[in-house]
């Protein structure tokens, strides 16, 4: 019985693990099939010791900073490049993008100037003879690439960084200048009115209105600054001057950092009237030493961008010769988590940040040759998540910028005077690079999703599977503890069959061995009972009383025998 009971249990089990089996065979053969990217070398994941979460107050291990952590070798299909957008348009050379509050994108180029070895002298002074720039050096495209607004001619000498914080104030830096400016909402939106005034009545008074007196006119209303910090063409690293300047980043309670990057390597935090508040970093010249040394968490080579956190309350430097981003904090500038990784490569150009995750963007530039691409990597983590990039090799990426929910992405690439833009989280088909909408664009799911580490729709991921063998033991497990439970149950009552029979044949073979069946069986040679067994509830009615034998009273014996 015990045999047959196991039987059964057996090939229930055998069939129940086949058909789960079986069913995860066939999800995990839909995981979508993507190639390694176009590379000559391929990262293998070897994370053991995953960089600690942000909340661990800044203190980790050079170890744990160094450790390889978990990466993605594919390219993100729901990161997808939008081809048409602002093809039309040509600029200089692009060095900064950024996003204004109403999701229009700025664009600061530096029109016919470019920045090479004759740029500069050995004392890092431009020469101002070279005069502006004379082109319009500020674009401002809406979200279809149409040109809203165009500014900054005869203004700038050599633009670099763009920042347009959450009221619309733009804040820049000319790295020819040595000056960091900012210039009002209110007035850029002056100007925006104006200009439309002008094109307005241009288009009704050609005729009588030519080129050379409406361009006067514009330039009449040129944009003044409301704040200005730094001596014109003057380097320095003190209190007052800055030397090549290279970005801005401003809190919603209008401090705002510096990153005074290509001389002086440091950061520098000022509140709303420009009044320094707050610096730290020095010069990192272990590059060339003889020892593999890692740089200090409080030194640069070269503090190309800035990026804010405002619900972490950090600051992100993006330390471009370094190739890592570091975040400090916003408070005092304590040193909170280093990012970096082999497949990023030596050197990062610029970073964003939005909805815990960080936008970087590397060069081909150095020892390591890596591919020039996007790359998202988890704030808390440090994994990197996706990687990104258009359907051509981008030469030198120079500033990226994100949307505050992370549905769009704006890359700027120095050499190659184009600006990329890469929709996140839609359901489209790519033609050789062409966007094809299918469905309307969609919000991103929460970034804490299981599925983070591998975005790609329409796969399953290790986690996924993973949940899903966990599961199935468990429900395995219960489904097996169930049958016991009832068989157990089953044999206590009796109620199976077999049981009955068994119960039958015991009770049989108790009967036949009883003394009285034996007693019978002798008194009768053929076996059949002549008497019926008395009925033990029958006893009491029996004569109970002792009877007295002969050998009790012998004198009654010899009495009857005389």
């Amino acid at each position: 019985m015990m045999h047959l009971q196991h039987d059964i249990a057996c090939c229930i089990s055998v069939l129940f693990i086949l058909s789960f089996a079986n069913a995860n065979y066939q999800d995990f053969s839909n995981f979508e099939n993507v190639g390694p990217r176009n590379r000559d070398d391929e990262f293998s994941d070897d994370n053991e010791n995953p960089i600690p979460s942000l909340h661990d107050n800044g203190h980790i291990s050079q170890n744990a900073v160094d450790s390889e952590v978990h990466s993605v070798d594919v390219l993100d299909k729901n990161i997808v490049w939008d081809s048409h957008w602002a093809s039309n348009l040509k600029f200089g050379q692009i060095s900064a993008v950024s996003i204004d509050p109403n999701g229009n994108i700025g664009i600061f180029h530096r029109g016919s100037r470019k920045w090479d070895q004759t740029t500069f002298d050995i004392n890092n002074r431009f020469n101002p003879d070279k005069g502006s720039i004379q082109e319009n050096t500020v674009i401002l495209l809406d979200k279809s690439g149409k040109k809203l607004l165009e500014w900054g001619a005869n203004m700038f000498y050599l633009p670099h960084g763009l920042t347009i914080d959450s009221y619309g104030n733009y804040w820049i830096t000319d790295v020819a200048l040595h000056q960091v400016f900012k210039y009002d909402a209110k007035d850029i939106a002056m100007m925006k009115n104006m200009a439309k005034l002008k094109k307005r009545q241009y288009n009704q008074e050609t005729m009588f209105l030519d080129n050379h007196r409406f361009n006067s006119g514009l330039e009449s209303q040129a944009l003044k600054p409301s704040l200005a910090l730094g001596d014109a063409f003057e380097p320095g690293n003190n209190e007052r001057r800055f030397c090549k300047p290279t970005a801005v980043a401003v809190q919603n309670n209008g401090d705002f950092f510096v990153s005074d990057g290509y001389c002086n390597y440091r950061i520098i935090k000022f509140n709303a009237k420009g009044e320094r508040i707050l610096h730290w970093g020095r010069y990192w010249n272990g590059q060339g030493s003889m020892y593999a040394q890692s740089p200090p968490v409080n030194a640069f080579s070269t503090p190309h961008a800035l990026a804010l956190a405002p619900e972490y309350n950090l600051i992100f430097v993006a330390d471009r010769e370094n190739g890592r981003v570091l975040s400090f904090s916003a408070n005092n500038g304590t040193f909170q988590k280093e990012y970096k990784h082999p497949t990023i490569g030596t050197k990062i150009y610029s970073v964003a940040y939005a909805k815990d995750k960080l936008y970087l963007i590397n060069s081909s530039e150095g020892i390591d040759k890596v591919h020039a691409q996007g790359f998202v990597l988890d704030v808390n983590s440090g994994n990197i998540l996706s990687i990104f990039e258009p359907n051509h090799n981008m030469e030198r990426p120079h500033d990226i910028a994100v949307t505050e929910n992370g549905s769009e992405i704006y890359i700027v690439d120095l050499d190659y005077h184009t600006v990329f833009r890469f929709l996140q989280g839609i359901n489209a088909s790519m033609q050789t690079g062409n966007l094809v909408m299918k469905n309307a664009r969609h919000e991103l799911a929460p970034l804490t999703d299981s599925n983070s580490n591998n975005p790609s729709t329409g796969g399953t991921t290790t986690a996924t599977l993973v949940l899903s063998l966990v599961t199935a033991a468990v429900i395995f497990i219960a489904f097996c503890v169930t049958i016991a439970a009832v068989v157990a149950r089953c044999q206590k009552r009796g109620c199976l069959l077999i049981m009955r029979k068994r119960m039958r044949w015991e009770a049989e073979r108790r009967e036949n061995f009883k003394l009285s069946s034996l007693l019978d069986g002798r008194r009768s040679k053929s076996f059949k009972i002549l008497e019926k067994r008395p009925n033990p509830r029958d006893f009491k009615k029996l004569n109970t009383e002792p009877e007295t034998s002969e050998d009790e009273h012998p004198e009654n014996s010899f009495t009857r025998v005389i």
